[in-house]
């Protein structure tokens, strides 16, 4: 090569290198000038004074109220820092070769509207901060006393719907409030009773396991989470709002929230009264009475939606959290509630069976359920050392169901529309009274050891004793005579009447040790052993009434058991974890080995012992892209148990109609799962988009195996038949089961309508197996979704928030010797307004618009409902507000509807509703804040 070309070549990559080398990094910190505490979230706004067309860059502060720009050029700029309830703070600065640093960027606060402090800067609407997706309150505005649900519910990614809280299509297990557990695993709780404008940000993220968050090393183990940040300055005070209304005829709902804070210790107590079915909570149904499978399955812990029908409720809770001294931190909650439910249900029911011909089966069930829950969470830190730290987690759960029932039934064969017969008309009577109780205590010591480089020891114990009792007292009458229609129970053809008492207590202990060391400043490896024993004992009483109706002393044997069961499972595996730059990948590995063994003693003895060797496994990856891109996939392998109800060796035919029989060769279930998700947010221009899908696969699934048109079938050992008329159903293993859902979300603001409009679309498919009269089925369902919403970003004064959603669902159940398809199509519409209209008159009003239609059937439901309310704003700072309103207007909310598909059944169900009522109502939002040098607030500080 010419030597002089060299020379020039290697000149102007000096030159280039040198133009690329002329950036800096802005470093600040911003703090409350009055506090002198950090600022969290604030909006950072670096801007070129010479240089008009280039794009300004952005950046929020962390939790030490540290912000910093990377890589910015050489020259002159401005830089505006912004935060809700501060002025906004303006320095000119000039970017050299060194870094530049501001440590001292003081913000003042100040008490004015919303809306006049964005029109200052514009707020970030979300941004990417690691794995966390971060949506900034400011940027989407909702009236004043509404709560964290009407503010999520305008955040795209976001949806409240059913009893709880779906982000990016991934279901929100627990609420923080700064970083502190709320009411232990209720989500709800959180978001209806903290106020919108003391949110500064939501943060959705994927948090660890207590183990995983000292030693940093991701298990795959953790659960979706969402985290309020509260606004720096409204840290200190008294906040919530108490409310009370009377409704024509006879409707009534009062209650209310009250926040202390005062930083680290905060005391939030929430109570509610209502015969309107309000609920502000989830109640843990630790019996299963609410389980809508069929088979109730009791010692299952969970959080329910709110029942069916018109509930009276009564609920309390308080939840506590503080910093005890410098090296204990507790967080603890208590909740009671009191439901007594009634409902009118209306049912009707398909069923498959292996040939052409259906089995209609419609009924009316008129119930009343009395439901008493209590329950308690508590979390305790302490950190003896930098070495030695101890967590406690310590739960308890107490619940007492009685619930009655009448329910009228018919069922007829259907060959064909012109050929429907008559089976027979049943009328059952049930009561049932049911407690029980759960008692958990986990502890875990952790311990740093010595050395140059990190590693750490972490060792854990605990165990949980549960308890379920029931009594309970079916009746069943058949009718086979058509023209009988009232079903008079002296008439009856025949009848099973019976009266069971079950006891079934049941107790866990496990324990784990963990040893985690780095191995480089990017990797960490952990070695990890568990054990989990698991033993619980069931004994079933059933007395069948004799002719002479009288109870036998002794136990029916064939509807009667008495066993005990357990598990004892080994897991021994690694888990190795690596960064490199702003990726983290993470991989688990578990050889797991499981001893079932049971021990019947009723109604014949029986032993029996067997074992599941399994490898389980999990694969974490979090990829920030940039700042404003994150890809985040998750694949695992993991077994499950049977329910006790499941692995019971009798044939349950308390209802004849209905006959469960329970299958003791049951293998756990094995489910692998593969779900990947992608963010991008634009803060510039206040957009976002994420798109997340999930597939699931069983080679083993529990399902059912239904026999149905077979009366001759017999169902036991001393040859009794089903009968005509009803359906035999038993849990087996079965492969084939799988699915897939996948969703993308899309948000952006509408500037020149002062709004943010998000649009949202996904498809979920999947393949559920399942046994008809021995022909092997596959019920495959497929549903297209899409919808919008438009919510305002205008002021306090005007907020209001339309959403459309609709749903395109295709079910095919298709055997070896026929296809039923079944396709109908669902819409919502969705409108909620606040409008000012004049000075302190308030206009609160809400619709929605319900549609489903049969495509291959005639079905239709429609219904409209319009609530409105005028109110008046009281005091001074119009804390206070008198309203009068209408729910229901129209008259449409009588009754709900829900339409369900399983791999045997299609059945739509319409339940009882409040309908419509005129309310009066006052309501008092109370804000006191340490700012503000209240005589009040003194008090509570107890000065």
């Amino acid at each position: 090569m010419n030597p002089g070309k060299t020379l020039l070549l290697l000149q102007f990559l000096l030159c280039a290198a040198t133009a690329a080398a002329q950036s800096a990094e802005v470093r600040f910190r911003v703090a409350d000038r009055a506090t002198r505490e950090a600022v969290v979230g604030a909006v950072a706004e670096l801007r070129s004074r010479t240089d008009t067309a280039a794009a300004p860059l952005y950046t929020t502060s962390d939790i030490d109220g540290r912000g910093t720009f990377p890589r910015v050029p050489h020259g002159d700029y401005r830089l505006t820092v912004t935060s809700l309830g501060y002025d906004s703070l303006r320095r000119d600065l000039r970017v050299g070769a060194a870094t530049v640093r501001l440590d001292s960027l003081w913000l003042a606060p100040r008490a004015e509207a919303i809306d006049q402090v964005t029109v200052e800067a514009p707020a970030l609407h979300s941004s990417v901060r690691g794995d966390t997706l971060s949506y900034r309150a400011s940027a989407y505005k909702v009236s004043f006393g509404a709560d964290a649900e009407s503010l999520i519910s305008k955040m795209p990614g976001l949806e409240v719907a059913d009893g709880g809280i779906e982000a990016q299509g991934r279901t929100v297990q627990r609420v923080y409030v700064d970083g502190r557990e709320f009411f232990g695993n209720d989500v709800m709780s959180a978001i209806r009773n903290i106020p919108a404008d003391m949110i500064e940000s939501i943060d959705i993220y994927n948090s660890q396991s207590d183990q995983s968050e000292f030693t940093g090393v991701d298990t795959g183990e953790g659960h979706t989470s969402l985290n309020i940040v509260t606004l720096p300055d409204k840290r200190r005070g008294a906040f919530g709002r108490l409310y009370g209304a009377y409704g024509i005829a006879d409707k009534y709902i009062g209650g209310g929230n009250v926040n202390i804070f005062d930083n680290d210790r905060r005391i939030s107590v929430v109570g509610l009264a209502n015969n309107i079915s309000r609920q502000n909570f989830s109640f843990e149904d630790i019996l299963g009475t609410t389980d809508r499978s069929g088979r109730k399955s009791p010692n299952n812990s969970f959080m329910v939606r709110p029942l069916d029908g018109i509930s009276t409720v009564q609920a309390i809770g308080v939840n506590y959290s503080d910093d005890w001294g410098a090296k204990g931190k507790v967080t603890a909650s208590y909740f009671f509630n009191r439901t007594d439910n009634r409902n009118t249900s209306q049912s009707d029911r398909q069923t498959f069976t292996s040939t052409d011909k259906l089995v209609l089966y419609n009924d009316e069930n008129r119930s009343k359920t009395l439901n008493l829950n209590h329950r308690f969470n508590s979390r305790i830190d302490y950190k003896f050392s930098d070495r030695h730290s101890v967590m406690m987690r310590t739960s308890f759960s107490l619940q007492d169901n009685n619930s009655r029932n009448e329910l009228r039934s018919r069922t007829d064969n259907k060959f064909s529309d012109d050929d429907i017969r008559f089976v027979y008309r049943r009328r059952n009577f049930g009561h049932n009274n049911s407690d029980g109780y759960n008692v958990s205590n986990y502890l875990l010591y952790r311990y740093r050891l010595p050395g140059a480089k990190s590693h750490n020891l972490t060792v854990g114990a605990g165990g949980t004793y549960r308890s379920y009792e029931q009594l309970s007292r079916p009746r069943q009458y058949t009718f086979r005579d058509p023209d009988n229609i009232e079903c008079d129970t002296s008439d009856y053809s025949s009848r099973n009447i019976t009266r069971t008492d079950r006891d079934q207590p049941g107790y866990d202990v496990n324990g784990n040790v963990s040893y985690t060391r780095s191995l480089s400043k990017r990797s960490r490896l952990s070695f990890e052993y568990r054990i989990n024993y698991t033993d619980n004992s069931v004994e079933r009483n059933t007395f069948v009434l004799t002719k002479e109706n009288v109870f036998p002393d002794e136990r029916n044997p064939r509807q009667s058991t008495e066993y005990d069961y357990a598990y004892l499972t080994h897991r021994i595996g690694s888990t190795y974890q690596y960064y490199f730059k702003k990726t983290k990948i993470a991989g688990t590995l578990h050889y797991q080995h499981a001893a079932f063994s049971s021990d019947y003693a009723f109604p014949y003895a029986r032993k029996t012992e067997t074992s599941f060797d399994n490898l389980t496994y999990s694969v974490v990856a979090n990829i920030n892209v940039n700042r404003n891109n994150t890809l985040k996939f998750n694949a695992s392998g993991r077994t499950s148990n049977p329910r006790a109800t499941d692995l019971q060796d009798i044939v349950n035919t308390t209802n004849r109609q209905n006959v469960f029989a329970g299958n003791p060769g049951l293998d756990p279930v094995y489910t692998h799962r593969l779900s990947g998700q992608y963010i991008r947010a634009n803060p510039a221009k206040g957009r976002t988009f994420t798109v997340s899908a999930e597939a699931t696969a069983s080679p083993n699934t529990i399902t059912d195996s239904l026999v149905i048109d077979s009366p001759d079938f017999v169902i036991d050992d001393e040859g009794t038949k089903l009968g005509e008329g009803n359906q035999y159903t038993k849990p087996v293993n079965l492969a084939g089961l799988w699915s897939l859902r996948a969703s993308v979300n899309y948000g952006m603001p509408v500037r020149w309508l002062r709004s943010n409009l998000n649009f949202r679309a996904g498809i979920s498919t999947g393949r559920i197996p399942s046994i008809i009269n021995g022909e092997r089925n596959f019920l495959n369902n497929n549903v297209y979704n899409a919808g919008l919403t438009l919510g305002s970003n205008i002021s306090e004064a005007v907020d209001f928030r339309l959403s459309y959603t609709g749903r395109y669902n295709v079910s095919r159940s298709s055997s070896e010797v026929r296809t039923l398809d079944n396709t109908y199509f669902s819409q919502t519409a969705k409108a909620e307004t606040t409008f000012v209209l004049w000075k302190r008159l308030v206009l609160r009003a809400n619709a929605d618009y319900n549609y489903y239609r049969g495509i291959t059937d005639t079905f239709l439901e429609e219904r409209l409902i319009c609530n409105a309310m005028l109110g008046v704003k009281l005091f001074r700072n119009c804390l206070g507000e008198a309203s009068v309103g209408v729910n229901d207007i129209l008259d449409q909310n009588g009754t709900t509807f829900r339409r369900t598909v399983s791999g045997t059944t299609l059945r739509n169900v319409t339940n009882l509703a409040v309908g419509r009522y005129v309310s009066f109502q006052f309501t008092y939002n109370l804000r006191l804040f340490r700012r503000q040098s209240n005589a009040v607030m003194d008090a509570l500080q107890g000065k």
